[in-house]
């Protein structure tokens, strides 16, 4: 399963669209495709849940996962357009607490450009 990644703000954003599901069988996908992304010293990062109907806690994992590296070089991992169900499992989990998220892709990552 193919993560896209594309790049927005003269390429100091990336941005990575999920697919409809993120769990167990791609959630080590994305996390490579994150740690490539950090590799890169792109530090500002979109996730793009508009297609996403499902998440389960590895795809939370994933998620998070390079959160701590971005933040200690003053980026962020942000969240794009969470859907009903997706959004449920974030509060659950108060994910909500940890992460920001936005109703739209360009909220998202011109977020970035106010701090």
């Amino acid at each position: 399963m193919a993560f896209d990644v594309s790049y927005a703000l003269d390429g100091t954003v990336a941005v990575i669209e999920i697919p409809e599901r993120l769990d167990a069988g791609c959630s080590n996908e994305l996390k490579e495709k994150i740690n490539t992304v950090v590799n890169e010293s792109i530090y500002n990062i979109v996730i793009d849940l508009s297609k996403t109907n499902f998440i389960d806690s590895s795809g939370l994992g994933a998620l998070v996962s390079k959160i701590s590296v971005c933040k200690a070089n003053g980026g962020d991992i942000k969240l794009a357009s969470p859907g009903k169900r997706v959004f449920e499992i974030l509060q659950i989990t108060h994910l909500d607490k940890v992460l920001n998220y936005y109703h739209d892709l360009e909220e998202a990552v011109n977020s970035f450009e106010s701090g």
